[in-house]
């Protein structure tokens, strides 16, 4: 009997010594937690006001007028005018092929056709006087006319082995060289009117009852980024394609030369605008398992903390996105630090910096 209250007494002092160890340790965690700063983020509220909407494509640039440049008939190269990369304008001499035999012939029927208009002229006046039938002028002025077309004729081939520029704009890389022989259809160089551009690009079909010539469209290429271009509809294609696609086409004037031909470009045509809410794309958390945002929310005298909300995205223009669901109206979100942050986390709001840098930058001019 005496061994058991003992043991219970040793017992109970164990547990006690026990209990005053811990008891500090627990009082320094909930002190430690209390003390632990909050998480300084930018809170921005969610806005409901009129967002900018676009039906937005992707195209590729066109030269309004592009060719390549290409000899009509055979020969050898006996000049050539025009280096890489140079401006030309319309009918300027390119490549001058070798026309001696032409010419030769030129001549000879020259003199064939003056021959044979003087014998008309004489024949006429005979035909006036009774001396000669109208048989014989007739023989006579289709002798001239004969004359008259193989001159003609050959002038022709003689122009043909003068390859000139159809119209003014910039020629490419050059593709022949001095002395080459030319067969009909090599190319000389290729030539661009880097002045005015087409681009064309497919939108959905759902689209093509808002679009109309005339409309303003927004092109933006990676060579310039920042930069928007303006174009305007020109051309809609009335046929839908199978992969349920319009096809659109843009004029674009290209006075400083910046647009290449054959660059891709982001294009969006500007649609009726609507009142949404919005909020900076910064604030959304994109993920495999869905797009979220945090939202700051406080209750009485309790620290201010953070709460992950599942949303659903609309369109998005100059920095905002469109929140279809989630979200309500005046509600403060995240804008940045949110990488750090967890569910029920506490944090302190501070000055949103990514404004103020956007504020402070100088825009991009187009």
């Amino acid at each position: 009997m005496h061994t058991k209250l003992v043991g219970a007494s040793a017992l109970a002092i164990t547990l006690a010594v026990a209990g005053a160890a811990l008891y500090p340790r627990a009082d320094s965690h909930a002190a430690d937690a209390a003390a632990y700063p909050a998480t300084k983020v930018a809170l921005v509220p969610v806005v409901l006001g009129t967002q900018e909407r676009y039906f937005a494509g992707v195209g590729e640039l066109e030269a309004a007028r592009q060719v390549q440049v290409a000899a009509e008939t055979g020969g050898r190269i006996t000049q050539i005018r025009f280096a890489s990369g140079q401006s030309v304008a319309a009918g300027a001499v390119l490549v001058q092929l070798n026309d001696a035999p032409e010419q030769a012939a030129l001549l000879r029927q020259r003199a064939q056709l003056k021959n044979a208009e003087s014998s008309h002229a004489r024949t006429a006046q005979m035909v006036k006087e009774k001396a000669a039938t109208q048989e014989q002028l007739d023989s006579a002025l289709a002798a001239r006319d004969a004359a008259l077309g193989d001159v003609r004729q050959t002038q022709a081939l003689i122009a043909q082995k003068t390859i000139r520029a159809p119209f003014a704009g910039q020629l490419g890389i050059r593709k022949v060289h001095a002395g080459q022989y030319l067969n009909a259809a090599d190319t000389v160089a290729s030539l661009i009117d880097t002045q005015s551009l087409m681009v064309n690009f497919a939108l959905d079909e759902q689209s093509s009852a808002k679009l109309a010539p005339g409309q303003a469209v927004q092109v933006l290429v990676d060579a310039y980024p920042g930069d928007v271009f303006t174009a305007k509809i020109n051309a809609i294609d009335p046929l839908i394609s199978r992969s349920r696609m319009v096809q659109v086409q843009a004029a674009l004037t290209n006075p400083r030369g910046a647009l290449k031909a054959g660059m891709y470009a982001n294009v969006r045509v500007a649609r009726e605008a609507g009142r949404q809410l919005t909020v900076p794309e910064t604030a959304v958390t994109y993920s495999a398992y869905g797009d979220t945002v945090f939202v700051a929310q406080q209750e009485g005298k309790q620290p201010l903390t953070v709460k992950r909300v599942g949303v659903k995205l609309g369109e998005r223009a100059g920095g905002r996105v469109a929140i279809l669901d989630g979200l309500r109206e005046g509600q403060r979100v995240v804008a940045s630090g949110q990488l750090k942050l967890a569910d029920g986390m506490a944090v302190q709001a501070v000055a949103n910096t990514l404004d103020e840098v956007k504020r402070a930058a100088p825009k991009a001019g187009s």
